[in-house]
């Protein structure tokens, strides 16, 4: 289970208010980045009930409201996380192709010279990276 907050960070005269933790089955994942104009967090939990009483949990100084996932996305879709993902999906790409090796594949289509298992190979391995991006996501809540 995963729901979704927004939250606002308080500077009082002796301490900051944010969202706290506090339970070791819940995982919380904050989002940041220059496009990111507010605090945003993912809560994920196995039980729906402790992600509920730790959002009961903090000061209601915080303002705490739950996202859709919709507007979840929306809001993080350029966050330092998802770019951290984007990334490693890059980089595991080019462990087995790297750019040459992918500018070759396509000149080698264009041209209508690449073989179908050779492509077959190429499609089946960007697609197994593109699952391991996706599973990272879902861990963030994504």
């Amino acid at each position: 289970m995963v729901k979704y907050i927004s939250y606002d960070r308080v500077e009082t005269e002796h301490t900051v208010l944010e969202f706290r933790g506090g339970a070791e089955d819940v995982l919380i994942t904050s989002f940041t980045g220059e496009d990111i104009n507010s605090n945003i967090i993912s809560i994920s939990s196995t039980d729906e009930t402790k992600i509920d009483e730790l959002i009961a949990s903090q000061p209601a100084e915080i303002n705490c409201i739950e996202l859709s996932k919709d507007d979840f996305k929306l809001l993080v879709k350029n966050s330092d996380q998802l770019k951290r993902i984007r990334t490693q999906v890059k980089e595991k790409i080019a462990l087995k192709y790297d750019l040459a090796d992918e500018a070759a594949l396509a000149r080698q289509e264009f041209a209508g010279i690449l073989s179908a298992e050779k492509k077959q190979a190429y499609q089946d391995y960007v697609i197994e990276c593109l699952e391991f991006g996706n599973k990272l996501k879902e861990e963030i809540g994504y």
